[in-house]
C-alpha cells in the first residue's frame, strides 16, 4: 500500500472517530444548550462529548471530586472551568 493511500484511510478513519461522539449526542436527543443552566450546559458539554452525561449530586461530593481527579489526567480544561465542575455537587444544576 502506498504512501498517499495509507494517509487517506489514516484521515477518513479519524474523522469517523471523532464525529461518532458528536453524532451519537444528536441522534440520542441531546438537550439543547438553550433551555439549561450555565452549569448544566458546561457539564454537558465537557463531558458528552466521551460519555453520558454525569450527575454530580448522585454521586456524593467525594466521588464527584474524585471522578475529577481522573478526568483531569485525560484532559485539558482552564482552571475556571474545573472549579465550577469541582462545585456543582453543592448546586441545583438542573434549574
Amino acid at each position: 500500500m502506498n504512501v498517499r493511500r495509507t494517509r487517506v484511510i489514516v484521515a477518513i478513519a479519524l474523522s469517523l472517530i471523532t464525529t461518532g461522539c458528536a453524532v451519537g449526542n444528536f441522534l440520542t436527543g441531546a438537550p439543547s444548550s438553550r433551555s439549561m443552566t450555565p452549569m448544566r450546559a458546561l457539564l454537558v458539554r465537557r463531558c458528552t462529548g466521551c460519555h453520558m452525561v454525569p450527575e454530580p449530586a448522585a454521586m456524593g461530593a467525594a466521588a464527584w471530586q474524585a471522578s475529577l481527579e481522573r478526568m483531569k489526567q485525560r484532559m485539558r480544561l482552564p482552571a475556571s472551568e474545573w472549579d465550577s465542575l469541582a462545585a456543582m455537587p453543592s448546586l441545583d444544576i438542573h434549574h
